[in-house]
């Protein structure tokens, strides 16, 4: 009886050591499959990350403004702090908005109307950039503003509750084929844009070709842009095209602008860097471009380019002309040289959040006999890189009435003109967060050279125009 107790007791160890070493058997298999599938699925987020392309944030710069040569390349946004943008097959997502208002005031005199204005405005961009290859990028940015208006993206809080416009500001693709080299092709900032309002409005795009090429410290830039073509082989008799001295019966040419110079960077000294720029730019038939700021010839070289008939001529008269009324314009050539200066301290005595710019930029139009020529100096210190950061800024300009094309020059600093102009620039910025910036802006216009009806030189609004006070505040968020 004893023997066949311990018969049965064994009995039933036997079978419960069976039981378990099925299990763990059963646990062992179903271990290995979670591992499998685990690593399968790492393998499935790691082609998931890579498609995606995710990327590090740019480095924060404290530069106001840059030749876009050197390492230090800022523009003029709401906030300098890079932000990261939102990713989506590779293709990477930004923008900004700003709200502003301002005012701008002129009294009347015998010569010209008086001016006061007081309007709500807004910004917006949304951008869009794609590494396609690893030496092929492609980038386009969307943005607000009137379509007779080339040099702002503002637009006015007007229009009762009609929708707004929305256009393609940007769309081009650059390639690089080595580090030093690279070639953009499409609508784009111009090759040597550095957001100082001197040559150009920030706003305004150019279509057409540039190249880049750095070796050592020199970077040599060169850029070609189809600006108007009016595709008319034979100038009719009431053609707008003879209000730009083209001739009844001749063939109507492009105008072009050519543009090409090299950006130096100098030795550095500690916390202290230098460049130095000088370029030319070479202007074909400029005339074509004082044209779009006229009510006839605007219908003529800017309506059919873009497939809409205008409410208005383009912004940004000021040039002198020959004859009133006319876009014959008294310099016989646009033939720009320019040279500029620029010195950059990381931090005034040791500290980072105080960065300096000082530039001088001086221009003179070769191709004119006399109010040839134009300056800027600016002074900039401070950064808008963390909350509670704060910048200040000074400008003077001197933009004489031949000695750029007023259409493409800055319109802020040159209310309503362009050229002709000294105005005094002063800039506030405080950093509300990150990417929220709160900017004041004050500009103070007196217009340099009356009209001359004997020397057959006219400007719309001469010397005697009283000062012109322009103010603005603006909140703008980076996204």
């Amino acid at each position: 009886m004893r023997v066949t107790g311990i018969m049965a007791v064994v009995l039933v160890i036997q079978g419960v050591c069976w039981a378990q070493s099925d299990e763990v058997a059963r646990l062992t298999i179903l271990a290995e499959k979670q591992a499998a599938e685990i690593e399968e699925l790492k393998e499935r987020l790691a082609r998931i990350e890579n498609l995606l392309g995710q990327q590090t944030p740019p480095t924060v710069q404290p530069a106001t403004y840059s030749t876009r040569s050197s390492e230090t390349q800022v523009q003029e946004a709401p906030s300098q702090v890079a932000i990261q943008s939102s990713a989506l097959a590779g293709i990477r997502f930004s923008g900004e908005f700003r709200m502003r208002f301002e005012s701008t005031t002129r009294g009347a005199s015998p010569s010209s109307a008086g001016l006061q204005t007081d309007r709500g405005r807004y910004r917006l961009q949304l951008n869009a950039d794609k590494n396609v290859t690893s030496k092929l990028n492609f980038r386009m940015q969307l943005a607000s503003g009137a379509v007779n208006n080339g040099i702002a993206f503002f637009q006015d809080f007007a229009g009762g509750v009609t929708h707004q416009p929305f256009f393609v500001s940007e769309a081009y693709v650059d390639f690089h084929p080595t580090p030093r080299f690279s070639v953009r092709a499409g609508r784009m900032e111009e090759v040597f844009t550095d957001n100082s309002r001197f040559l150009w409005d920030d706003d305004i795009r150019f279509n057409g070709i540039n190249e880049r090429w750095k070796i050592g410290h020199v970077e040599f830039r060169a850029g070609q842009y189809p600006l108007i073509n009016p595709d008319v082989f034979t100038v009719s008799v009431t053609s707008p095209l003879t209000l730009a001295g083209l001739q009844p019966g001749s063939v109507a040419r492009a105008s072009q602008l050519f543009h090409q110079g090299a950006v130096i960077d100098l030795p550095s000294r500690g916390r202290w860097q230098q460049h130095f720029t000088t370029d030319i730019q070479l202007y074909r038939n400029p005339n074509l471009l004082a044209l779009t700021s006229t009510a006839t010839g605007v219908n003529a070289t800017v309506g059919p380019a873009i497939g809409l008939t205008t409410s208005g001529p383009a912004p940004g008269s000021g040039n002198a002309v020959r004859v009133p009324g006319t876009a014959i314009l008294f310099a016989q050539r646009y033939q720009i040289i320019r040279a500029v200066y620029r010195l950059d301290a990381t931090g005034l005595g040791g500290n980072d959040r105080m960065p300096m710019t000082w530039m001088v930029q001086t221009a003179r139009n070769i191709g004119a006999s006399q109010l040839q020529d134009a300056l800027l100096t600016t002074f900039s210190i401070g950064r808008t890189a963390q909350t509670g950061d704060m910048r200040g800024l000074y400008t003077y300009t001197i933009k004489d009435a031949n000695s750029l094309i007023s259409q493409l020059t800055d319109d802020e600093i040159g209310t309503g003109l362009g050229v002709n102009i000294a105005t005094h620039h002063f800039r506030f910025d405080y950093t509300l967060h990150p990417n929220v910036l709160l900017s004041n802006y004050l500009w103070v216009q007196n217009e340099r050279r009356s009209s001359n009806p004997a020397a057959s030189f006219f400007v719309p609004l001469g010397r005697e125009t009283p000062r012109t006070w322009r103010f603005a505040t603006q909140i703008g968020v980076s996204f």
